[in-house]
């Protein structure tokens, strides 16, 4: 036979295997099966198992093994963490991990396992705990089995949501090797691979080896037009045209984005009964719309207002310097998108090299000793950007009387202003804003050794002795701007020359932030190494443990053995994690700040399954099989500082498999999972980041908040009874939001899952056509998890207290807000801590099919489809509060995976097609907007314009064909994103639009970014 036609009946036979029997690593005439540790003759899983074949995926144009998982429906219909959101985003693992996160919920609760056995995590900073899928290259990949439910009971903890078990070749009998290329039409993203295996197989055992090597360009945000200029994409009501602000130096619609290049206005209003200044709108345009930032530039005089017209209430400024984003067109005029954001990454750059090693050895006659061993290097790259903003006096102002605290700036009350900003003048607090590059890096080691002996007693009962040992060894390094040389700029009054900043005891320079130079960022060198530094720093994780399992028969009955397994497993999990220099000294502007992460816990487990097969051979039962397992898991936590905590919990498993007839079966599993705290969620050093008071704070203009519907009465009273106005505007300094572990406060997760299925193989060859071969399974699965550990979000707890009907809500001690200055009133800081909250739901329907037809001399066709249909998706972060993503932008209710294949004489021709179906935001935006999604703004005029905040359905076709020559050698060519189709547009800047990159969706990580792409592959053995 042909390899090629030997590659995709191999794949056709796992697609069977997805609806009828999934068997995986073979011992003998048994199997062993994904989701048990029984060894059997044949299959009986209860369990609802998906194999996935990497040849298939290859056929598609994925080259990563993180392309397969994220892409099948169980993993499609839920936000995954992919190098897009790991770059923007804190997740665990840090920068550029790449993890799986079946039924959305969550990395941390899908278990993954390499040959049956759990696999440490890899990562940088302190929350490091899901497995990086990064470390394992495609080219050892054999067969993925996902267990598409929970099972504690089998694997320990973790397995809430189901278990992705990798399993790597055996197979290979001498030399192979092979590489591939991924190019992108329009540049960007491109990736490369080479591998080179051996193979050995012998009478007494085999052994197998690979080398592998990846690389993955950057693709940065002008690279691709949809993830360039984040369009408003608003459009009126009356005729659907565009109601976008325009920028008047392009006559397009501005880009909404990061604001830079520019002073924010903070205007003095007078005094409040303690003496302490107030502020509010002061620069007031002649619509009588107040003047929020000004800009330096001579193109700004037709829609700007000059800071001199302010002369008459003792404002001043350079002639050139004009005041906007008071209407339309001057709010066009923001510079919003600076080029260092135009340059940034969007993917970053990857390089990866990683060696896998496997063998097995009879030793002797019944005893056999094998090993794993892998090793990976990745080396990762990402282009950022930072702001500097800082607040400042004028030249000429009586503030510093106010406002100058000697102890913690450069200044002196009597002062009158500051000495570098001489050209503005007036009681106002200058905010320039700049725009910097910023570069990160990640450089992950990661080690992972198996050693083990397996044998047999007699009776039919085996044994199976093995330990392992995981190391994840990196670095992080990124550029960073030092709070003490921000510190000596801000609220100056005189000169800094001749003294030394706080932390650093750097020599200190005076930087003119006011300066035109200074604002578009273009720095001295000199200023640079003040303001600016790198860091690095470094994260180890171990894991070790030791499992011993026994195996066999306990009895017979009439329809087969009793089969039964029992087994105990003991973990150590070690976690330090020592940030940079400058991030231990609380000296880091924009990053989060942290201590050091360290901790270990010890896990100790024993378990046990039994599978009873009840009746076989009667009318309406062909195989009547039960199953059960239960596991015992004790583990102890202990903080560096030898503070400990102790959890323990049983969970347990049941399941049946009936088989009506030879073409129709049913199964269904009940049983509970268990999820001890992770390292980081116990042991995390506190760490510190910053939001915006708009996100967080629901006592913002609560007037007319509360008109539209978009806040209730009881969070207007509330507010009103906190001191905050009903027409408070909110701070324009971002809050500080404190971020830690919760040792001695957590307590485990607990699930239960269920699921139901319908399994129809039906015999159609002599009803319709010859060689039909057709295939169903109907899954149904619904798993609750209650005690769930995550951070509250900051914004959540602000609401949490304000719309609380408990007098004294715990919520509102963990946060304070400013009680004097320009920011009044604003929050200062949320505490949020990992904490338990009250449970998370998510049921829905799987449905598998495949259909093969023999053609005889025209050859055959392998048609299969996956899909999966979400029915509830919701999280209760207290009792009385639900938040429902089903449906949403990143969560849509339905997703499919379909393939079409035909094979003849070593051709194969592979069409692929994935589909994501349509999501909407609108019940968040009607929430939001009291009811109704339009609205009118003076700053657009042309009547009620509407945000549109749905995606429709996205389809992305590929499509390719493999040719094997003289039986030894195989050649690929494909297209994938076949029409080239770029992500869903959404609306931005409008409450309740979802985050974008551009004008995609960020959290849509279902939607492709590189466009349309060219691979070859090409493999040969020897």
């Amino acid at each position: 036979m042909k390899m090629g036609t030997q590659v995709f009946l191999a794949t056709t036979a796992s697609a069977i295997a997805l609806v009828a029997t999934p068997a995986t690593a073979q011992s003998g005439d048994e199997i062993i099966v994904t989701g048990s540790r029984i060894a059997k003759s044949e299959f009986t899983s209860a369990d609802p198992i998906q194999v996935i074949d990497p040849e298939t995926a290859k056929l598609q144009g994925q080259v990563q093994l993180a392309d397969i998982l994220q892409s099948t429906p169980a993993a499609q219909g839920s936000i995954q963490i992919t190098s897009v959101i790991s770059n923007r985003f804190v997740v665990g693992g840090g920068n550029d991990v790449q993890s799986v996160s079946l039924r959305g919920l969550g990395a941390e609760r899908t278990l993954v396992l390499i040959n049956g056995r759990r696999a440490g995590p890899a990562g940088i900073r302190g929350a490091v705990a899901p497995f990086d899928l990064n470390v394992l290259p495609l080219s050892v990949v054999r067969q993925v089995e996902i267990l598409k439910t929970g099972a504690s009971s089998i694997y320990g903890s973790d397995a809430v949501a189901g278990v992705v078990n990798i399993l790597t070749r055996d197979d290979l009998d001498g030399f192979e090797g092979g590489g591939f290329s991924s190019i992108t039409e329009h540049g960007g993203g491109e990736s490369y691979g080479v591998d080179a295996s051996f193979g050995k197989k012998f009478d007494r055992g085999h052994f197998f080896a690979t080398v592998d090597y990846f690389r993955q360009q950057n693709l940065a945000r002008r690279d691709r037009g949809f993830l360039f200029c984040s369009e408003e994409y608003l459009k009126r009501e009356a005729d659907g045209s565009r109601a976008d602000i325009v920028d008047f130096r392009t006559g397009r619609p501005a880009c909404s984005s990061t604001q830079a290049n520019m002073i924010v206005f903070s205007d003095f209003s007078g005094v409040d009964q303690d003496g302490f200044p107030t502020f509010g709108p002061g620069l007031i345009a002649p619509n009588g719309q107040a003047i929020f930032a000004g800009q330096y530039g001579s193109e700004f005089a037709g829609v700007g207002i000059p800071i001199n017209a302010y002369n008459p209430i003792g404002v001043f400024g350079p002639d050139d310097f004009f005041g906007v984003n008071f209407d339309g067109p001057s709010t066009g005029a923001l510079n919003q998108f600076e080029p260092v954001e135009q340059d940034s990454d969007v993917f970053s750059g990857v390089s990866r090299i990683s060696a896998f090693v496997e063998g097995a050895y009879d030793v002797t006659g019944g005893i056999t000793a094998y090993g794993e061993f892998l090793f990976s290097n990745r080396k990762s790259h990402n282009n950022g950007f930072q702001r500097i903003e800082l607040q400042q006096f004028t030249g000429a102002s009586f503030l510093p009387f106010f406002l100058c605290d000697p102890t913690a700036y450069n200044c002196d009350p009597n002062d009158m202003g500051d000495p570098l900003n001489t050209e503005f003048g007036g009681n106002l607090i200058l905010r320039p804003r700049v725009l910097v590059k910023s570069e990160s890096e990640a450089d992950v080691d990661y080690y992972r050794g198996l050693f083990g002996l397996r044998g047999e007693f007699g009776g039919g009962w085996k044994w199976d002795v093995s330990g392992q040992h995981s190391r994840s060894d990196a670095s992080y390094t990124q550029d960073i701007i030092y709070q003490d040389a921000i510190a000596s700029q801000t609220l100056r009054t005189r000169s800094c020359v001749g003294t030394t900043t706080a932390i650093r005891g750097a020599e200190c320079i005076d930087i003119d932030f006011t300066d035109p130079r200074v604002l578009s960022g273009d720095f001295t060198a000199q200023e640079r190494a003040f303001l600016m530094g790198r860091e690095t720093g470094r994260t180890l994780f171990k894991q070790t443990s030791a499992e011993a399992l026994l195996t066999g028969k306990l009895f017979t009955l009439p329809a087969g053995p009793v089969g039964a397994a029992f087994g105990a497993n003991i973990r150590r999990d070690e976690i330090n994690d020592t940030p940079g220099e400058a991030t231990l000294a609380g000296n880091v502007s924009n990053f989060t700040t942290s201590g050091i992460t360290a901790g270990r816990t010890a896990s100790k487990e024993l378990f046990g399954e039994l599978e009873v097969p009840l009746l076989e051979g009667v009318p309406m039962i062909e195989r009547l099989t039960l199953s059960g397992a239960a596991r015992y898991t004790h583990v102890e936590a202990t903080r560096r500082d030898g503070v400990q905590d102790k959890f323990s919990d049983t969970t347990w498993k049941v399941g049946a498999d009936w088989a009506v007839t030879d073409w129709l079966r049913f199964r269904g599993t009940w049983g509970t999972s268990f999820r001890a705290p992770a390292l980081f969620e116990l042991f995390l050093q506190d760490q510190t980041g910053f939001l915006g008071q708009t996100a967080i704070d629901p006592c913002i203009q609560t007037a007319a908040r509360l008109a539209a519907g978009a806040i209730s009465q009881r969070i207007f009273d509330t507010c009103a009874a906190d001191g905050i106005g009903p027409n408070f505007v909110g701070g324009i300094g971002p809050a500080t939001i404190v971020s830690g572990g919760g040792l001695g406060e957590l307590k485990p997760e607990t699930s239960t899952a269920r699921t139901v299925s319908l399994i129809l193989t039906p015999d159609l060859s002599g009803a319709l056509w010859g060689g039909l071969k057709t295939r169903l399974a109907v899954d149904y699965f619904d798993i609750k998890v209650k005690d769930e550990i995550t951070l509250l979000g900051a914004g959540n707890i602000l609401r949490g207290c304000y719309d609380s009907e408990v007098a004294d809500e715990p919520l509102c001690g963990l946060f304070m807000r400013t009680a004097a200055g320009p920011d009044a009133q604003s929050v200062a800081t949320v505490t949020d801590r990992y904490v338990n909250i009250s449970r998370q739901r998510n049921r829905g329907v799987d449905l598998s099919i495949a259909v093969d037809q023999d053609l005889g001399n025209l050859g055959s066709l392998a048609f299969r489809a996956q899909m999966t249909w979400q029915v509830k998706d919701k999280v209760s972060l207290f009792p009385g509060t639900e938040v429902d993503d089903n449906g949403k932008i990143g969560n849509p209710k339905w997703v499919g995976d379909f393939s079409l294949g035909w094979m003849k004489d070593g051709w194969t021709l592979f069409y692929g097609l994935d589909v994501t179906g349509a999501a909407s935001n609108a019940e968040d935006l009607l929430r939001a907007q009291g009811g109704d999604a339009c609205r009118t703004s003076s700053f657009r005029p042309g009547g009620r314009f509407c945000p549109d905040v749905s995606v429709p359905a996205t389809f992305y076709h590929s499509l390719s064909l493999s040719r094997d020559v003289a039986e030894r050698f195989r050649i690929t060519l494909g297209v994938a994103n076949l029409f080239d189709t770029p992500p869903p547009r959404v609306s931005t800047v409008v409450t309740a639009t979802p985050p974008v990159i551009g004008q995609a969706p960020a959290f849509g990580t279902q939607y492709d970014y590189l466009g349309r792409r060219f691979f070859l592959s090409v493999r040969g053995k020897i």
